[in-house]
């Protein structure tokens, strides 16, 4: 039927999957503990901070009825959230999750870590919020952009370890309270 070696590409290939699925997952239950801290911020009078959509053309409609539709990403994606801290401080940050140990440098893209960069030059506070690890091994971290664009040169690598993004931990039960230390 199969070689071994083309079997255990097959399960590395799975397992992969299975992580990026994982990943994904994670990725949007963060996003909506951000979110809830974005409404917890608003009602305290701290900062406006919203979801910035991604830009895309809906190609096809598979199936109105459930909502699902074949699209096609037209632009470049702004940074995952935009506001403004109460005293009008602009702040513009990604969001990204890991179940691994480390969180590598290109998990933001070119097209992100430009936007931050066009952000952090116009005098806007920019960060990367990211989760690191699973069950009781995570933490969420906001790492200033400054930071994380010259991992190389601070860390001698390009990827953080929990560890290394310690010292920017931030508090998380329901929400994550991303701006508790900024």
């Amino acid at each position: 039927m199969y070689s071994k070696r083309r079997w255990t590409q097959l399960q590395d290939a799975s397992r992969r999957s299975e992580t990026s699925r994982i990943n994904n997952a994670q990725g949007r239950l963060m996003e909506d503990m951000i979110l809830g801290a974005c409404r917890d911020y608003e009602s305290r009078g701290i900062a406006r901070i919203v979801k910035m959509p991604e830009p895309f053309r809906v190609m096809r409609n598979t199936d109105r009825g459930r909502g699902v539709a074949t699209v096609r990403f037209t632009g470049k994606a702004e940074p995952d959230f935009v506001g403004c801290l109460a005293g009008g401080r602009m702040i513009a940050f990604e969001s990204k999750y890991t179940t691994a140990d480390r969180i590598q440098q290109r998990v933001v893209t070119d097209a992100q870590a430009e936007a931050l960069s066009r952000y952090t030059m116009l005098g806007a506070s920019t960060y990367v919020c990211c989760g690191i690890g699973t069950g009781y091994e995570l933490s969420y971290h906001m790492v200033p952009w400054s930071t994380w664009a010259h991992m190389g040169v601070t860390y001698g690598r390009k990827y953080m370890t929990r560890e290394d993004a310690r010292m920017y931990r931030v508090k998380a039960d329901a929400v994550i309270h991303f701006l508790d230390n900024i």
